[in-house]
């Protein structure tokens, strides 16, 4: 894609209202896994909030998140732009970029719930500090290439739209 084209569809996305925007969720569960930060990047453990039903891959408390669990934050254009978070087959980062080659699709058989993340860590790690890093997927770290490149350079463009669009309501 063009650059023109990436500002064009980066545009859209900050004038959709919310039942657009929410259609373009694909209900992976991605973004409600445990992430760790490193200074080599980013990496996802395998450790989901206790909210997501790790069959359905949604969350119980939707609807009322933001307000009872304060981990959880709103996916917006601020989060697809600024933070590099996402996957790139997240379906936020594939209406900019168009299709990922690498689907992200976690075993959510291997997933588990925050709560059951010291019992686990027992078992596996007895001598280690127990935390998501004892759950680290090695490969995520490679999830968000694109992402990666909204936030590098788009992040800026991206804030002006808002801030636009603000000042027109």
């Amino acid at each position: 894609m063009t650059e023109q084209q990436i500002k064009t569809r980066i545009t859209e996305l900050a004038q959709m209202n919310d039942a657009q925007w929410e259609s373009l969720c694909k209900q992976c569960g991605v973004c409600c896994m445990l992430k760790h930060s490193r200074i080599n990047g980013t990496f996802y453990a395998g450790v989901a909030c206790n909210h997501l039903d790790l069959k359905t891959r949604l969350c119980d408390i939707y609807s009322t998140r933001l307000c009872h669990h304060v981990f959880c934050s709103r996916v917006d254009l601020s989060v697809v732009l600024r933070t590099g978070l996402l996957p790139d087959s997240c379906g936020y980062i594939e209406y900019i970029y168009g299709p990922a080659t690498n689907q992200i699709k976690p075993d959510f058989n291997k997933i588990i719930h925050e709560r059951d993340m010291n019992a686990t860590a027992d078992t596996i790690h007895k001598k280690t500090a127990r935390g998501p890093w004892n759950f680290i997927i090695p490969e995520s770290l490679y999830w968000r290439t694109r992402a990666m490149e909204l936030r590098d350079k788009y992040a800026d463009f991206g804030r002006d739209i808002v801030r636009r669009m603000e000042k027109q309501h």
